[in-house]
């Protein structure tokens, strides 16, 4: 559920090293079973549909696999995605959970999406549980507090209709400026102290959310929850005995299918492993006849970003003569339209990227594979 530091510019287990166990608060099971029963789940329950549900700073991934385990006892189908930072937390989920989906890497840079095409679907999750880091983080010139950060990052992959299950302190909830602003314009939102006896050790609450089908702003709604809080006006969350929010069948048979999920910058060993492979195969082709290499085939180079190819190519690193091949390689400027779903909106731009081409040539002067 939670992960601990993470800053955007983490790159080694040693900087994570530095911060030990600093923001690591894991949701013991009493909680997240009373959180899950404030939703009413009925309308969904036996049905066709499977739930996407996710915790992206898992810890070792306990409060996720209970969620699970929750919904499969009132017969709802769901699957879980998993990302934590902290490399020996993650492992042990992985080992722990097999069937979670799983990623190891920084939030920050976490690619989740339904991609179809050219068209990416950011809303794709069901349920999200979201225990972040309390932490102040780098960001630029600036310190930031994670639960803030965390917040935004996750409220990006909720679909319309659905839950996100958000803990923190209740003095950060109060004090970080425009959050509870922020989280009432896109959510529904209900705040719980936790039980007696946990909200004591770390004064966490939770915050209940069901995301807008339309964003609004609420003043009034905002300034009660305030006036809320700072008068200890918050029930505990083993004093609620009816759930406060339902679930619609019809938001949550839009849950798309998810398609990517992984880190989402392209390192220089997958950039050569990748292209390596392809020229394996086209030096192993030239051993046969003179045999032309149909041009479509049946997987791309490499999933990367656009350019990332032709940079190694254009830069000299394949051209010249390998074994009896001579290749060359260089780089075109196309324009390409891409489309992105964002509140319910479609958006479309037009950028200009570099497409890589790659022309190999045997002993003969008989060109074996030509990608321009």
């Amino acid at each position: 559920m939670n992960s601990n530091v993470i800053e955007r510019k983490m790159n080694s287990e040693r900087q994570w090293g530095n911060e030990g166990k600093l923001g690591f608060f894991p949701t013991a099971k009493s909680v997240v079973d009373m959180e899950m029963k404030l939703i009413d789940f009925s309308e969904i329950e036996g049905s066709d549909i499977t739930l996407n549900i996710a915790d992206l700073s898992g810890g070792e991934g306990d409060q996720l696999s209970w969620m699970y385990q929750y919904l499969k006892k009132n017969n709802i189908k769901s699957e879980a995605y998993y990302n934590e930072l902290a490399k020996e937390r993650y492992e042990s989920g992985m080992r722990e959970y097999s069937y979670f989906n799983g990623t190891n890497t920084d939030i920050f840079e976490l690619r989740i999406a339904n991609k179809s095409n050219r068209n990416l679907n950011k809303k794709v999750f069901s349920i999200i549980r979201n225990n972040p880091p309390y932490i102040w983080l780098n960001k630029g010139d600036r310190n930031v507090r994670a639960e803030y950060e965390f917040f935004i990052k996750n409220s990006l992959f909720d679909i319309n209709g659905g839950i996100h299950i958000f803990e923190l302190p209740i003095h950060q909830l109060l004090g970080i400026s425009n959050l509870i602003s922020v989280i009432n314009y896109r959510y529904d939102m209900k705040v719980f102290k936790f039980p007696k006896g946990e909200f004591e050790k770390f004064k966490q609450v939770v915050v209940i959310c069901k995301k807008r089908h339309v964003a609004v702003q609420d003043k009034d709604r905002i300034e009660q929850i305030k006036s809320d809080l700072e008068n200890d006006n918050i029930p505990y969350l083993d004093q609620v005995e009816t759930p406060i929010f339902k679930v619609c069948y019809n938001d949550f048979k839009k849950t798309p299918s998810i398609n990517l999920f992984r880190n989402g910058k392209i390192t220089d060993e997958t950039l050569f492993s990748g292209l390596n492979q392809v020229i394996d195969e086209l030096i192993d082709s030239d051993k046969k006849d003179s045999q032309i290499i149909n041009l479509e085939r049946g997987k791309p180079i490499i999933e990367l970003m656009p350019g990332h190819i032709s940079q190694i190519l254009a830069s000299g690193g394949y051209n010249g003569v390998m074994g009896n091949l001579l290749v060359k390689g260089g780089s075109n400027k196309v324009i390409e339209t891409r489309k992105e779903i964002e509140e319910d909106k479609e958006i479309t731009t037009e950028v200009e990227v570099l497409k890589p081409y790659l022309e190999l040539t045997n002993k003969r002067g008989d060109i074996l594979y030509r990608n321009f």
